[in-house]
């Protein structure tokens, strides 16, 4: 199924790209689910890190479009953004909050139709797996090959990435039956790193990312048994 949210204050507008999407559901024999925002603070307040493809304005009242873009990329690096918008000299500045795409008014169906077969394209070759960190007052997606390594600390966990690190309640042991931590290991009872960040191995430590993190003598084999399957291309 794809996941669709309509950013839109004109009901008018916003009532005629549902109308586009039904009609390419029924065409192509695509399931799409369509939630529609006339607001964007309330749309930011109700976001959900597990929508596909955001249609946005540009033109808003309480908020903008650009503005909105970037408080939810804050939230979700990955969900796909076009801008659907009558302001064209805006919405070619869309790379400062990595817009896939702009859908010039007033749309058109075979417009919309281009530009969705475009989209569904990039998300069928993009099989990069995410994960949602809730913390107490957020939620944040991160590509699962973003995440250097995890580790245990106080009964939560904190997610490591290239960029930042981020909190979240959770058990390591349930990040290791997940399989898109497949191509993770446990080094010790608190960390669980990612092989494709590893760059040094020796007999009592590993080096991730620039940090050097102890490993288990009993579990020293059974790390190195995994790399080479991992290494190799192995699956785990």
């Amino acid at each position: 199924m794809l996941r669709v949210v309509i950013v839109e204050d004109e009901a008018q507008a916003s009532q005629k790209l549902m109308q586009y999407c039904e009609a390419y559901a029924a065409e192509k024999h695509q399931e799409i689910s369509a939630t529609v925002y006339a607001n964007p603070v309330e749309f930011l307040e109700k976001y959900r890190c597990d929508y596909d493809v955001v249609f946005m304005d540009i033109m808003m009242p309480l908020m903008d479009g650009m503005e909105c873009a970037r408080k939810l990329r804050e939230r979700d690096e990955n969900v796909i953004l076009c801008f659907v918008t009558n302001m064209a000299q805006y919405a070619i500045h869309g790379y400062e909050v990595n817009a896939f795409d702009f859908i010039l008014k007033p749309v058109r169906y075979p417009e919309f139709h281009m530009k969705l077969d475009r989209i569904l394209r990039h998300l069928n070759k993009r099989t990069e797996a995410t994960v949602l960190i809730s913390s107490k007052n957020s939620v944040k997606k991160v590509a699962v090959a973003d995440l250097t390594y995890v580790e245990v600390y106080s009964h939560n966990l904190i997610y490591h990435t290239r960029d930042g690190q981020y909190e979240a309640y959770g058990k390591l042991s349930d990040l290791e039956a997940d399989a898109r931590f497949s191509r993770f290991i446990r080094i010790t009872p608190s960390y669980l790193v990612n092989c494709d960040h590893i760059s040094a191995f020796t007999d009592d430590a590993m080096t991730v990312s620039g940090v050097q993190l102890p490993v288990s003598r009993r579990r020293r084999k059974e790390c190195l048994e995994k790399m080479a399957l991992l290494i190799g291309g192995g699956r785990a």
